[in-house]
């Protein structure tokens, strides 16, 4: 019982500092350096070569940065967005300047533009300006 008590568990070597003469400074003095004991952590058993190679590949798929856009990717993203989502909204206009009215770096679409009853109604955050 006690032998196999001391297999599971480190051995008093490992634990104990190393000596190691140091010809560094020129001395014969000994130094004193901590090692420090192996890693020994739960894990699971190793996989097959082929079942890890199969995971590796999943993984490395996975991570790929989306550079390669397909028709199939499309499709996915249709099919990813819920049903009840709304559509994207279309920007107005193109460029930074307002053709209607000159404005330099506003927004795209009037926010508000189907619940306003004239022009120049705007509310952002439940706080309405008015032009």
């Amino acid at each position: 019982m006690a032998h196999g008590l001391r297999s599971a568990s480190l051995s008093t070597e490992a634990l104990l500092p190393r000596i190691a003469w140091s010809c560094r400074n020129m001395s014969s003095r000994p130094s004193v350096t901590m090692q420090s004991p192996p890693l020994v952590r739960p894990s699971p058993p190793p996989l097959p070569a082929e079942q890890q190679q199969e995971f590796e590949d999943l993984v490395r798929a996975a991570q790929a940065p989306l550079s390669r856009p397909s028709d199939r990717s499309e499709a996915e993203a249709e099919l990813a967005m819920h049903p009840d989502a709304r559509a994207p909204l279309k920007a107005e206009f193109e460029g930074e300047v307002n053709p209607r009215t000159g404005e330099i770096g506003g927004p795209k679409r009037e926010p508000v533009k189907k619940w306003r009853d004239d022009e120049g109604d705007w509310s952002f955050k439940g706080r309405v300006s008015d032009f």
